[in-house]
């Protein structure tokens, strides 16, 4: 049936996903069939389902939409739509991430699915239109529970208030929990009750954003007015979240305690001559020395300066080498005396280091950062005590490239060309920052010399 969400909302709303990269799944509110028992009520039976699991007659039989929406639904997704899958390790452990909203009852079946304990971290958020709160103290939800389940009181597990009520540690899973509400809504006091999931909300430590809109009423209409700000909420956490999952699965399967000392074979982009292709490498990655460490190169961003080289118009390139200096990657192992960084954290490799020492004027300086305290060697193609750590397939060296050469799956850095970052940022956005937005930011700095106020074009 799709004279609901798709019809009402539908326009606005599917525009805004298609802009923000997701998709929308519009599950029904009931079963439906000829066999499927009914009533002659909008509020009850095939007009409403009420997002349970049915266990009382007639309704046991066909009343299933809480697995259904749950179980049923996401299989599915996964089994025909694999597109949906954002990170797949394997066959057997395929991820699909999901959000969940809904309005009126909708509403309360998507933030009682999103509250249950062994749900929490299924679901990446959660949103609402004119949800019903707290169903075993309404008209609409002793109704349905008595019929559904037997009793109000055996509605407790889907009532999304109690779930909050009953929490014994701090549900950590949502930042935030979007929900809009019209002033002028005929059901606001007796049937949806907001202010009772707010008290519940702030004993379990639970954030809600609650908009109470002026003069909108229960239509569905009211969703076509906000739609845009939730699927903007949920797009922003899906990303977010998909990105870290993302960069989980680059490292399943890797222990850097194995690797830790010992020489890595890994492929790698090298660079044979100028104007001559890439060509793909099985190499040798030799361990870190005193004062330097080796990253696993997750994301690689290409850098003009990459093709200036190997174009060979770059008076310093030298070849054989590994390009690329823009890179975000997670430190494998240390060498010794290395402080600043410890495996499995997040760096951007840096063409221009920070020494940090006091008789560095570069580095002292509020204005610019040129440390040269490992100019020369970079120069010259290899690390600070004059070696490199690369050797292809026949023993031979390779050149390392401004420091960094990031075109291997692992390369070795000078801990102070690492600069440590978050591991909640996206690794294929942090790379940039090593060339690109430093370089990009700096031009309009020092270069244009745009101050706070001026006008640009």
């Amino acid at each position: 049936d799709d004279t609901n969400f798709s019809q009402k909302a539908g326009p606005v709303a599917f525009r805004e996903a298609e802009e923000q990269g997701i998709a929308l799944v519009l599950p029904d509110t009931s079963p439906r069939g000829e066999t499927v028992a009914d009533v002659d009520s909008y509020d009850l039976g095939k007009g409403a389902g009420f997002y349970v699991d049915a266990t009382e007659p007639p309704y046991s039989e066909h009343y299933k939409m809480r697995s259904y929406v749950t179980k049923e639904l996401p299989d599915l997704l996964l089994r025909e739509f694999r597109g949906l899958a954002t990170t797949v390790a394997s066959d057997s452990h395929k991820t699909l991430l999901k959000s969940i909203s809904g309005h009126s009852m909708g509403g309360h079946g998507a933030l009682s699915i999103a509250f249950e304990e062994h749900d929490q971290s299924s679901w990446t958020s959660v949103s609402a239109f004119a949800p019903i709160v707290n169903p075993t103290l309404c008209p609409w939800g002793e109704k349905a529970f008595t019929a559904y389940l037997g009793s109000v009181d055996a509605g407790k597990p889907y009532d999304a208030t109690h779930l909050l009520q009953s929490k014994s540690t701090e549900i950590s899973n949502y930042d935030d929990v979007l929900i809009d509400q019209g002033t002028d809504d005929e059901f606001l006091i007796e049937q949806l009750q907001p202010q009772n999931l707010m008290k519940a909300a702030k004993t379990a430590n639970q954030k809600i954003t609650l908009n109470m809109r002026d003069g909108y009423d229960h239509s569905y209409y009211f969703i076509a007015a906000f739609i845009k700000d939730h699927i903007r909420f949920h797009a922003k956490r899906l990303q977010s979240r998909k990105e870290k999952e993302q960069q989980q699965a680059l490292l399943v399967g890797t222990d850097f305690a194995t690797t830790a000392g010992k020489p890595i074979t890994c492929k790698a982009m090298v660079a044979r001559g100028p104007k001559q292709p890439l060509t793909e490498e099985t190499i040798t990655v030799q361990p870190p020395k005193q004062g330097e460490v080796r990253v696993k190169v997750i994301a690689n961003a290409l850098c003009h300066t990459d093709i200036y080289t190997l174009d060979g118009f770059d008076p310093e390139g030298l070849f054989p080498c590994i390009l690329g200096h823009e890179a975000g990657c997670v430190v494998e192992s240390v060498g010794q005396g290395v402080t600043s960084v410890q495996p499995g954290d997040h760096v951007i490799p840096c063409y221009t280091p920070q020494c940090g020492e006091t008789d560095c004027i570069f580095c002292m300086s509020p204005k610019t950062n040129l440390c040269p305290k490992i100019r020369g060697t970079q120069g010259q193609g290899v690390m600070p005590d004059g070696t490199s750590r690369f050797v292809d397939s026949n023993g031979e060296s390779i050149y390392h490239f401004m420091g960094c050469s990031t075109m291997s799956e692992y390369t070795v850095l000078a801990e102070i060309s690492c600069a440590k970052i978050s591991k909640e940022m996206a690794l294929e956005k942090a790379c940039l920052f090593g060339c690109g937005v430093s370089t990009g930011f700096g031009a309009v700095l020092n270069t244009c010399n745009v101050q706070h106020g001026s006008s640009v074009a």
